[in-house]
């Protein structure tokens, strides 16, 4: 179909020209471009879209009208730094996104290796030390230990530790060996001591002599008769009413309240002592006893678990009888402590075990005492023999009194009574 354009001519007419039909273009699709806006140019007029025919445009091209204005300076940094990146796609540069990161397989330690070996090190201790607590609960024995007649409480936390010549557990050639002896009747204690725990935390440890000449209360005696109050040795309560009527005797003449007992035989002692690998004891002098069978030259030594009993049951060869040998057991004491707050016991994993078969094998606790009550002594005797406590005697008047019980000990009474005051005694 022709067309006709009319023009006016120089001489005012109007002249109508035939036009050929013009050729229209289809139009293609459109394709938008990503308009970015750089800084200083935000909140322009933005102009109409560009009809691009034969660029290719990424398939994830959007629409710049949708672009916040906000984001202009961070989508122009994208763009300037990588022209290749879709700005819109770099999600992580928008701001207030927080993209969650995903790791497949095992991740790599942010601990350095030395630092994993320590930890995993202080894990197997601390397991092992839950089992060891758990086995030394289980395998305690307990026996009544509560005095017939109960005293009110004192101040602090007393302990009364005793040392019995039970020869339980022994057979007969470790009894030839170990000189001690065969069953000689009843029971009694050599080894007396009661430890005070004050309310400051501060120890203190007072040895009473076996052979102190002292008031046992009245109690049913063994064999079902009566016994009103009478003197005697201290040792001899153990004999007549156990350790119920032990810890009654001692309450009853040093004014203290015992909250805990614990009762170690000839067994336990060597038995603790080889545990450990043995004890250190200096030796003042020569010595040779032939009822403990000791003989130990002069010096600091190791002595093992046979020497070791001999050491803190010999008497007859001290000097001082019976006040030397207390002094010895407080210094065998005393290096226990020492030796198993070491390295080479305290981390050694089949020292500990044993030591603790050896404890619970030949230990006897009071009924109501537990392994955190044992805890607490142990680290009341730690103090006691790093110097942070008081070790001590009661005070005596006269060590080898004739008495109607034999030689004896005799306490001073007004020092005796000064010492327990000044523990919290009523």
């Amino acid at each position: 179909m022709e067309s006709t354009v009319y023009r006016r001519g120089s001489d005012g007419k109007v002249i109508g020209t035939p036009e050929a039909n013009p050729v229209i273009e289809q139009p293609r699709e459109p394709v938008f471009s990503v308009t970015t806006y750089r800084a200083g140019e935000i909140g322009q007029t933005q102009a109409q879209p560009k009809f691009v025919a034969d660029t290719p445009q990424p398939a994830t091209a959007i629409p710049s009208a949708v672009v916040a204005p906000e984001l202009a300076p961070v989508l122009e940094e994208i763009k300037l730094s990588n022209p290749q990146v879709n700005p819109i796609v770099s999600k992580s540069k928008i701001p207030g996104v927080t993209l969650p990161k995903f790791s497949f397989g095992k991740g790599k330690s942010r601990y350095p290796r030395p630092i994993r070996y320590i930890r995993n090190i202080v894990l197997a201790y601390l397991g092992f030390y839950l089992v060891l607590g758990f086995h030394a609960a289980t395998s305690l024995d307990k026996t009544p230990a509560a005095a017939n007649v109960v005293m009110a409480d004192t101040a602090g936390t007393n302990w009364l530790l005793v040392g019995s010549d039970s020869r339980e557990g022994l057979s007969k050639a470790e009894r030839q060996q170990l000189h001690t002896g065969g069953d000689m009747g009843p029971q009694r204690t050599d080894t007396i001591m009661l430890i005070h725990v004050g309310d400051d935390g501060k120890p203190t440890l007072v040895s009473l002599p076996r052979d102190s000449y002292v008031i046992i209360p009245a109690h049913t005696a063994l064999d079902g008769s009566a016994v009103e109050d009478r003197k005697n040795k201290i040792n001899t309560a153990y004999g007549k009413g156990g350790a119920p009527l032990l810890v009654e005797t001692v309450e009853r003449n040093t004014g203290l309240h015992i909250d805990h007992y614990m009762e170690v035989g000839f067994k336990g002692i060597r038995d603790i002592t080889d545990a450990i690998g043995g004890v250190n004891m200096c030796v003042s002098a020569d010595v040779t006893d032939k009822n403990s069978g000791l003989s130990l030259l002069a010096g600091c030594q190791e002595l093992d678990g046979k020497n070791a009993l001999a050491y803190v049951r010999m008497r007859y060869a001290d000097p001082k009888g019976d006040l030397g040998r207390v002094e010895r057991q407080q210094q065998y004491l005393g290096s226990v402590i020492k030796k198993v707050a070491t390295p080479a016991v305290l981390l050694n994993p089949v020292r500990m075990w044993k030591l603790v078969d050896a404890g619970t094998a030949s230990v006897n606790v009071g009924g109501s005492d537990s392994v955190v009550d044992i805890s607490n002594l142990a680290r009341a005797m730690r103090g006691l023999s790093n110097g942070n406590g008081t070790l001590t005697t009661v005070p005596v008047s006269n060590a080898d009194a004739t008495t109607a019980a034999g030689s004896s000990v005799i306490w001073d009474e007004a020092a005796a009574r000064e010492l327990f005051v000044s523990l919290g005694a009523n």
